[in-house]
């Protein structure tokens, strides 16, 4: 078999409701799936999971499937695995929960080649895997993000460091991978996705972005399998702030502060949560002093550009009101759940509008109407009735 131009990394554990939607979107990509090596990492999943890639393997030998001996429980031993075994020009990662639009590798691989990048950055589409519905980063809606970069520099365009963090987004030499020794930290559950992203834009001499979405993000809703953010409260602001921490050293002033726009983004949406206010005030006390290395001196600047909403509430726990901080927060999560509420009304009002507005409803109308009257009679000739029984029970 030639090299393959792409290695596709896919960290596994227990995902046999969605794994074949998974790889049949590498089976169908424009770029041709012979191209691909595939490289599925099952970390000891106990349902049919390991079945099910195995029957892969055996379908295409590009496919392999690669079994641990022991659950690592976190996606970054079976991610470096990956890139240990990796024989591909270059690497991407893929979660097994989520699929990818066909023309994605294509796109990415195309960009690439023509620039000679150390890697390529695309964007993603979030979905409900309940009603469907579709929903887009709020980094991603910022106008920087809607056109094109070709081999720039964090230097040329620092903001990116505020993007939201996503491994699956960005196909990467794998060379460059290799030379630099980029790996995952090994053991946390999330955050560990941050190290390695920073690594690639310090160490990349020049990369490009395409406003093109080349990912499909699936919003989990089973209990049994919890996405990252919506683990443990307590572990995921543990893992972030010790990602943060990691981070720091690897960056100047300057791009901290654009990643500290990442990382606060990150905690806020644990903590101004209504889950994080359900838990003890001990807990929330020791989160908000936990989190005080990442606010402490943030560029309020960019905090202003980016969340101004939040802003009050770190500055409260950048000055030490920590009670305060605690208190405002309520309110933030407040905000958040009724903007919610908001949301569903709205999706529910242009949902009923499309519907009056269809020329199916237009041309049933009198129908809609006759039925009304005919309730109407029927209703009117059992009251008549009503009184004209009353009338005879009276005689």
């Amino acid at each position: 078999m030639k090299k393959p131009l792409i290695s596709v990394i896919l960290p596994i554990y227990n995902v046999e409701n969605y794994i074949e939607e998974c790889l049949e979107s590498l089976v169908n990509q424009t770029i041709g799936h012979e191209k691909l090596e595939v490289l599925m990492v099952n970390d000891c999943s106990t349902d049919n999971t390991a079945k099910i890639i195995d029957e892969y393997a055996a379908r295409f030998p590009h496919f392999k499937a690669i079994h641990l001996p022991e659950n690592t429980g976190a996606p970054g031993k079976p991610r470096n695995v990956g890139i240990e075994q990796a024989t591909g020009k270059y690497l991407i990662f893929l979660d097994p929960d989520d699929y990818i639009p066909l023309d994605a590798y294509e796109s990415l691989y195309q960009v690439a080649h023509e620039n000679n990048s150390d890697f390529v950055m695309g964007k993603m589409i979030s979905f409900d895997e309940e009603d469907g519905r579709e929903y887009e980063h709020v980094t991603f809606k910022n106008y920087l993000l809607q056109k094109q970069y070709y081999n720039v520099t964090i230097k040329d365009a620092p903001f990116f460091l505020q993007v939201k963090t996503a491994v699956y987004l960005k196909l990467v030499k794998t060379s460059f991978i290799k030379n630099h020794g980029i790996s995952f930290i090994e053991g946390m559950k999330n955050g560990e996705d941050k190290y390695y992203d920073m690594q690639l834009f310090t160490k990349a001499k020049k990369f490009s972005y395409i406003p093109k979405v080349i990912y499909m993000y699936r919003a989990r809703n089973d209990e049994k399998n919890l996405s990252l953010t919506q683990r443990d409260i307590v572990s995921t602001v543990e893992n972030d702030v010790k990602a943060a921490k990691l981070v720091k050293p690897l960056l100047n002033d300057e791009s901290y502060a654009y990643f500290q726009i990442n990382a606060l983004r990150s905690l806020l949406w644990k903590i101004c949560d209504p889950d994080f206010n359900r838990l003890e005030w001990e807990t929330r006390l020791y989160l908000i002093h936990l989190v005080t290395d990442v606010v402490k001196d943030y560029d309020k600047r960019l905090v202003e550009k980016y969340l101004a909403l939040e802003e009050p509430f770190l500055s409260l726990i950048n000055k030490g009101y920590v009670q305060e901080a605690l208190e405002y927060n309520k309110m933030l999560a407040s905000r958040r759940w009724w903007y919610k509420q908001g949301r569903e009304l709205q999706i529910e009002y242009r949902k009923h509008s499309k519907i009056r507005k269809s020329f199916s409803w237009k041309i049933t109308k009198f129908l809609r109407n006759r039925n009304i009257r005919l309730k109407q009679l029927i209703k009117r000739r059992y009251i008549n009735e009503g009184k004209r029984s009353h009338t005879f029970a009276g005689k």
